[in-house]
């Protein structure tokens, strides 16, 4: 009987020996599977811009403001834009403007930041459409000149062009991290192109919401957020 065990015994050995070695030329192995798995939220997600907020308190110039809004419809795509108003009173030694308007952006961004466990942070890249309608009024100019001999003319003008409007194209680069459940602090660099404007006559537009200062070396802009948003969970997925 002993015999027999050991001979019963011996045979399962060699067939779990010969039942692994088949497993294993198969390319059948065994793999541990992590069951824990993180929903996220979806929903939408609002907040403002705090930097122009900023700049309206300590710049008597500036007075600004900007919503910040963004729909999750993957995991990692949204869709995304800002709504704002903008007016800037400048005064300088060559020009004295006033620029007022309002604008719109609208455009996607791709979070590509792999989160852990139920982290819902996000580094990104975005594009955005943007476009604003605006009036600018020339107060004051002088003639640009090399010549110092002779005094500067000076010509006060104070006309005001309405129905002035601005198309662009930006990228943007920024990070969102949530402190607190949906709770989020934002922010982003931005490198703008302008497509079209309208500008008055023999003047050009020298400031243009939502896009910034422009300059005559060039069409590209720059720009920046600092933001707090909040968003409102739906479901999860």
């Amino acid at each position: 009987m002993i015999f027999m065990l050991k001979y019963v015994t011996s045979i399962l050995i060699v067939f779990s020996c010969f039942l692994s070695m088949g497993q294993e030329s198969a390319g059948i192995t065994n793999v541990a599977v992590d069951s824990t798995q993180f929903e996220r939220n979806y929903g939408l997600r609002i907040g403002i811009d705090a930097a122009s907020l900023l700049r309206t308190v300590i710049d008597d110039e500036y007075t600004g403001f900007q919503i910040l809004g963004d729909y999750r419809i993957t995991r990692d795509l949204y869709i995304a834009g800002e709504l704002g108003n903008e007016q800037l009173q400048r005064t300088s030694d060559r020009v004295d403007f006033e620029t007022s308007g309002s604008f719109f952006k609208a455009g996607i961004d791709y979070n590509v930041y792999d989160n852990w466990l139920d982290m819902d942070n996000m580094v990104y890249f975005g594009a955005r459409v943007g476009a604003a309608s605006m009036s600018q009024t020339l107060k004051r100019y002088e003639f640009n000149t090399i010549n110092d001999f002779f005094p500067v003319d000076e010509q006060v003008v104070n006309r005001e062009f309405n129905g002035l409007n601005a198309l662009w194209l930006e990228f943007q680069l920024g990070i969102k991290v949530e402190v607190l459940t949906n709770f989020y602090l934002m922010a982003n660099v931005q490198l703008k192109r302008m497509i079209t404007e309208s500008t008055p006559g023999n003047f050009d537009n020298l400031y243009v919401p939502g896009y910034g200062r422009t300059y005559d070396t060039g069409e590209i802009g720059v720009g920046y957020v600092y933001g707090i948003t909040y968003r409102i969970p739906l479901y999860k997925n």
